[in-house]
């Protein structure tokens, strides 16, 4: 049996400790932007699990559910976009139990671009409306609840499954659910359907917005 040398024993060691006096508490970190002229929002949530909602706010709010311990989240401005990116920290990979969350807020009437970039963490939308959005994933879940689908929408994922969820009964989409090994299932009446072993396509309304949907492994959902 081999033998870990000491140091590497008294690292992970004082890692371990270090973590859990770290999760004693939690605290939540709240930045506000405003998005005049802004016209991309750029969201990388790493591993992370990412609460995005469209809310009747002012400015765009972002906060962060952590331990003490470890790094929060960091928002960029640049020209006319703004990027929201998290400290790397090796606290956050060890502290089992208290992964933090990634929550954003986006003023209703913001109608520019949003763009998602995850690894595995799991991106939950709720309310969303008036913004184009773009979300690439791998192994995390993503499930997006649309108030009104009135632009263009990008998923990609790996592993990970897609639902989409919609208030309305007939958006105007034109639709295509791309899958390999993963189930499709659509519950909204589909115009000019065409189906193929790893494709469906279809149009709602007057099919002005594209909503492309594509996982590897995963299934994908539309209600």
């Amino acid at each position: 049996m081999k033998r870990y040398a000491p140091a590497a024993i008294l690292w992970i060691l004082g890692m371990f400790l270090l973590s859990a006096c770290g999760s004693r508490g939690e605290e939540e970190e709240l930045q506000r932007v405003t998005l005049d002229e802004v016209e991309v929002l750029e969201i990388d949530h790493g591993s992370t699990t990412l609460f995005v909602e469209t809310a009747d706010v002012e400015a765009l709010e972002v906060s962060l559910l952590r331990s003490g311990s470890s790094a929060g989240a960091v928002v960029d401005q640049t020209d006319n976009r703004v990027k929201i990116s998290l400290d790397n920290d090796i606290t956050r990979m060890l502290n089992i139990g208290r992964i933090p969350q990634l929550r954003v807020k986006i003023p209703a009437d913001y109608a520019g671009k949003v763009e998602i970039d995850g690894s595995s963490g799991k991106v939950t939308g709720t309310g969303l409306q008036n913004h184009s959005l773009q979300v690439k994933g791998k192994s995390g879940n993503i499930s997006l609840a649309f108030t009104r689908l009135n632009n263009d929408v990008d998923v990609s994922a790996t592993s990970g499954n897609v639902n989409i969820q919609l208030d309305e009964e007939t958006p105007d989409a034109t639709w295509v659910l791309q899958s390999g090994s993963g189930r499709r299932s659509i519950a909204v009446p589909l115009q000019d359907r065409n189906e193929s072993n790893r494709k469906t396509e279809g149009r709602t309304g007057d099919g002005e917005h594209e909503v492309k949907l594509k996982t590897s492994s995963g299934n994908i959902s539309i209600k």
